[in-house]
């Protein structure tokens, strides 16, 4: 059986010919015809998960994983309120996201009837097109919800980024019919066209640099990325920087950035800078090499990117609107020309990884040694999502992504979804995935473990070392006789009752021994997804930190 309202047979039509056909729904009376006729639907598989926040986020874990538009559904009123902070992270990663949210009649508004909003245009700031769809079931409405329902839906597929369609519903809302009443002929899906003829007067001013850095942001794994830039890497003008997140992997890149990123004194930081700066893919990490590429005054910076070309380090000078490998193809035709800037840089890397490896031999237990322990015990096999704050800004000074694709929101870089995207990923791929965590995000998002999908190859790895210990690294909040209660958030909570709860294999570790034991048979297959909480509540680990990085940086 199917809804009978016409507005919705006609979404579910027109999705599943988009190749939309994951559906998470969240609970609700207002949006029941869509849920009715989605979990009727044979095109269709539906996720029911209560906490529209988890829902959003479990959708955008699965769309990253996927490659490909991902639906959620939800109610009126504050429900569609829920959804923001996810489709704001889908918006700055470019994740395609299909959000359905059913309203209330519009003269329902505004006049104190229940779980009414303004819903219309509610994401305006952070989509790339809302539409508002009619209910009457004239032949003109129809037709009109049709245009509307294709522009929405190839915005989403050519832009990669969240869509709103917003759908008024006037009572009943529970009506079937055994058929479906709208047809119409096949659609012609988009294509995205590329012009690869547009920047070709670029290439020609290349050579004009001798000091040449592509600094690789956020991004999914791409091989045929990886090896044009290895190409360029080989030159003697040019480096490569790399992050944990761009996904890429070679000894001749420049990996874990922050090892180097340390104050220039003028001579110096004339040596290292750049004289031409190629930018590709998304956020950056490294607060460090913004702050290093903002003083160096740029005399250029191109960015290359299909979607955004944000102004980063305040000296952009091209925008170039291209599939990063169309570009670098051509690119790597340009001849090398000769220069000392790579030979710099690759002496300044030997110093900073001999240092580096003489430092963390006898690290204590810590949140570092936790972290390089990790990078050294995790199967190839598994994909990793890592939280944000203290955790991402450790992974970035191991490897890796030598050996397991990287994933983090790193879109608004909030804590608010880390868990519950880990989840959705982890549900729709076919290769195991890992959280790694920190104990404010796991807890502040424990509802992500709140739904019956979670594979028993699921994995989470937490680090609890007793609040946001974030705030005792960055500079500032140690300064301010506030920080233990209203930044750090001290706490005693444990992961346990929690993984019972939701039906987790729980282990812990307060130490190295047990770390390492209790990593021996953690990645062994089971009947249920694992939970490993490390304990490091009671250990130095900001002082440690600190210490890491004035060893790399004596004279």
């Amino acid at each position: 059986m199917y809804s009978n309202k016409l507005s919705v047979q006609l979404i579910g039509e027109v999705l599943y010919r988009y190749g939309i056909t994951d559906i998470i729904l969240s609970p609700g009376s207002r949006n029941a015809p869509l849920t009715i006729h989605f979990t009727n639907h044979q095109e269709y598989t539906c996720y029911s998960i209560v906490d529209e926040r988890s829902a959003a986020f479990f959708a955008l874990g699965m769309a990253q994983s996927k490659k490909k538009p991902v639906a959620i559904c939800c109610t009126s009123g504050t429900a569609s309120a829920n959804y923001y902070p996810a489709i704001i992270e889908a918006f700055y990663q470019n994740i395609p996201i299909v959000v359905l949210t059913a309203d209330r009649p519009e003269n329902y508004v505004d006049i104190f009837d229940g779980q009414t909003i303004r819903q219309k245009n509610m994401y305006s700031n952070h989509i790339y097109g809302s539409y508002q769809l009619s209910e009457s079931e004239s032949e003109e409405s129809i037709t009109q919800n049709f245009i509307d329902l294709k522009k929405a839906l190839n915005t989403c597929v050519l832009k990669s980024g969240p869509i709103h369609i917003n759908i008024p519903f006037s009572e009943p809302l529970y009506e079937q019919t055994d058929q479906i009443e709208i047809s119409f002929e096949k659609l012609t899906l988009p294509e995205k066209n590329y012009n690869s003829d547009k920047y070709k007067s670029l290439f020609p001013t290349w050579n004009n640099f001798s000091k040449k850095m592509i600094l690789v942001g956020m991004q999914q794994p791409n091989s045929e990325l990886n090896q044009l830039l290895e190409k360029l890497a080989e030159r003697e003008d040019t480096i490569i920087l790399t992050e944990v997140t761009s996904n890429l992997n070679s000894s001749k890149f420049y990996p874990n950035i922050d090892r180097y990123m340390f104050p220039f004194g003028e001579e110096a930081l004339d040596g290292y800078k750049p004289e031409l700066l190629l930018t590709i893919g998304q956020n950056i990490v490294s607060k460090k090499i913004k702050d290093f590429l903002r003083k160096s005054k740029l005399k250029s910076h191109w960015h290359l990117d299909e979607y955004w070309h944000p102004d980063t380090y305040f000296s952009l000078t091209e925008k170039i609107e291209e599939n990063p490998v169309i570009f670098l193809k051509e690119l790597v035709k340009v001849p090398p020309v000769t220069s000392s800037y790579s030979l710099l840089w690759k002496q300044l890397k030997d110093e900073r990884q001999l240092r580096h490896n003489d430092f963390i031999k006898n690290l204590p237990f810590s949140d570092l040694r936790v972290i390089k322990t990790l990078d050294e015990k995790i199967p190839d096999t598994y994909n990793l999502q890592i939280s944000n704050s203290s955790m991402i800004r450790y992974a970035q000074l191991f490897n890796f992504d030598s050996k397991n694709k990287i994933f983090c929101n790193r879109g608004a870089s909030g804590i608010d979804g880390a868990t519950s995207t880990a989840v959705g990923f982890a549900v729709a791929d076919s290769h195991p995935t890992l959280l790694i965590t920190g104990d404010i995000g796991f807890f502040y998002d424990s509802n992500a473990l709140w739904n019956k999908y979670i594979p028993n190859t699921f994995r989470i790895i937490l680090v609890n070392n007793g609040g946001g210990d974030i705030f005792k690294i960055i500079p500032g909040p140690d300064s301010s006789n506030s920080l233990e209660e209203y930044f750090v958030t001290r706490h005693n909570r444990t992961a346990r009752l929690m993984a019972q709860e939701y039906n987790f294999e729980y282990i812990q570790a307060h130490n190295q021994e047990e770390l390492l034991k209790q990593l021996d048979s953690f990645f062994l297959s089971s009947e249920k997804p694992k939970l490993l909480e490390i304990n490091t509540i009671n250990q130095p680990n900001s002082r440690i930190l600190r210490e890491y990085f004035n060893y790399l940086n004596q004279e």
